[in-house]
């Protein structure tokens, strides 16, 4: 069971954070950031990874510091949080090569970061978004890249992957209907 206490001020810090943040069009951000947290408590991940889930985005996104949420959430959490935080890139590719490998060696990292992409997944499925086709085409060097050196429990990622390779396959459908 997760710690309410804990989740509703990592949720207080992000809405903080992402306060004049849209999400799509017009949604605020945290609309992602609540569909993310619904996916890992729906399968059940430990309080650490919804509480980072809560935050994943903050680091990149706002003024708020390591250090900050260290205070708030230990040490744990905030490794989470660094480790999904994008690294700087000339482009996408690089931006993302540099981040896997931060993802990688941290295993509740890897949780967050694929519950990430199949919020984000879902969202550009159901708003026909240019996005689903490029998460389709990064799908296999994604999942490679992060899950290289999991140790965690293979539970949690074997249901997290499930829905990821399930809506990759929605995706192809949907492709082959158009």
């Amino acid at each position: 069971m997760y710690n309410d206490k804990q989740l509703n001020m990592a949720l207080m810090v992000a809405e903080k954070a992402h306060a004049n943040q849209s999400y799509g069009d017009i949604l605020p951000y945290m609309y992602h950031i609540k569909e993310v947290v619904n996916i890992a408590i729906e399968t059940n991940m430990p309080n650490r990874v919804i509480v980072a889930c809560a935050l994943h985005d903050v680091l990149e996104d706002s003024d708020v510091t390591y250090n900050d949420l260290k205070k708030l959430f230990g040490e744990k959490i905030s490794d989470i949080v660094y480790a999904v935080t994008d690294e700087m890139g000339k482009n996408r590719k690089e931006r993302k090569y540099k981040t896997y490998a931060k993802i990688a060696a941290n295993s509740d990292a890897v949780l967050v970061k694929l519950i990430d992409r199949i919020a984000n997944f879902i969202f550009s499925l159901m708003t026909n978004s240019r996005m689903s086709k490029l998460y389709k085409d990064e799908n296999d060097l994604f999942i490679k890249s992060i899950i290289v050196n999991y140790n965690g429990e293979l539970f949690h990622l074997k249901k997290l992957m499930d829905i990821l390779k399930s809506l990759s396959g929605n995706e192809e459908e949907k492709n082959k209907k158009e």
